[in-house]
């Protein structure tokens, strides 16, 4: 965990030992939710990578991909 104050503009810098452990680079896209009391930061996943991380985990299902993109909104 680390401790990070909003600047003025509203930014918030990620630690650097978050960044590093997480693999985050400049220029990655991220995913910010609101919790009940907290926010949420995690790295987007482009359409190119689900795909190839959702390759081979749905054989035999009566589930089409393209249902799924659907489901995630991709």
């Amino acid at each position: 965990m680390g401790k990070s104050v909003i600047e003025e503009r509203g930014r918030v810098l990620i630690p650097k030992d978050i960044r590093e452990e997480l693999n985050l680079k400049p220029g990655q896209h991220v995913i910010v939710e609101k919790g009940k009391n907290c926010i949420t930061i995690r790295p987007a996943i482009d359409m190119k990578q689900f795909s190839s991380e959702l390759r081979g985990c749905v054989k035999k299902s009566k589930i089409h991909p393209n249902d799924v993109k659907k489901i995630w909104n991709m």
